[in-house]
C-alpha cells in the first residue's frame, strides 16, 4: 500500500510543482516570539521612525540590496538595516559580483519575520524599567550610552560594576545594551562591540 502511494506521488510530482513548493517554503510566515521583558526595548525602538517603518515594510516583500536602501533612504536607511540585523529581524545574503556594484558583491536584506508573538509576565517595577529605557529620547540615551562607553573602556567591565556605577538595575542595563549598537555582553562582561 505504501509503495503504491509513493509511486503515485512520484508520477505526479513535476519540476514546476517542486519549484512552487520550494518557493512557498522560502516565503513562509515566521513568527518572532518575545518572552523576555528586555527584548521589548529594541522591539519598541525598531519602528520608532517613519524611515525604519518604511525600510522594514520594503523588506517584507522581497530581498533588497543595501545600495537600493541607501539610495532611497540615505544613511538613516543603512542605520535601520544595522539595527534590524542586530535584532535578527532580517536575514542577509551576498549578491554575486554580477549583481553587485562595479563587479563587487553587496549585501541583500529581507525580513525574517512577518509576525510577532509577545508573551510576557513580569512584575510592574520590571516592566516600568523596561518602558523607561525604551522611552529615553535620543539625546538622553546618547548621553548615557557615551558615558557607559567611556566607563567600559577597551577591556570591558563586569555588568554589575557598570550597573552600580550608573545607579541602574541589571535589568535596565540589559535593556540599554539591547537598544545600543555600541555594546554587547561577553559572558558577564559588558564590552564595546567589535
Amino acid at each position: 500500500m505504501v509503495a503504491k502511494i509513493l509511486d503515485i506521488l512520484y508520477k505526479n510530482l513535476k519540476y514546476e510543482n517542486l519549484r512552487f513548493m520550494y518557493k512557498s517554503f522560502d516565503t513562509m510566515m515566521r513568527t518572532k516570539v518575545v518572552n523576555d521583558s528586555t527584548d521589548l526595548v529594541p522591539l519598541l525602538r525598531a519602528f520608532d521612525t517613519e524611515t525604519k517603518k518604511e525600510v522594514f515594510n520594503e523588506l517584507l516583500t522581497d530581498w533588497k540590496p543595501l545600495s537600493d536602501i541607501k539610495e532611497k533612504y540615505g544613511n538613516e536607511g543603512e542605520t535601520a538595516l544595522d539595527y534590524f540585523d542586530k535584532m535578527k529581524l532580517v536575514e542577509t545574503k551576498w549578491t554575486t559580483p554580477d549583481e553587485g556594484i562595479d563587479g563587487r558583491p553587496q549585501k541583500k536584506y529581507r525580513s525574517y519575520y512577518s509576525a510577532f508573538n509577545i508573551n510576557i509576565s513580569c512584575p510592574v517595577n520590571e516592566i516600568s524599567e523596561i518602558f523607561t529605557v525604551a522611552s529615553l529620547n535620543k539625546d538622553e540615551f546618547s548621553n548615557l550610552e557615551d558615558k557607559i562607553f567611556n566607563f567600559v573602556g577597551e577591556d570591558g567591565k563586569f555588568g554589575n560594576m557598570v550597573a552600580e556605577n550608573f545607579k541602574l538595575s541589571n535589568l535596565a542595563l540589559k535593556g540599554l545594551v539591547k537598544r545600543s549598537n555600541k555594546f554587547c555582553y561577553k559572558g558577564l562582561k559588558l564590552s564595546r562591540k567589535d
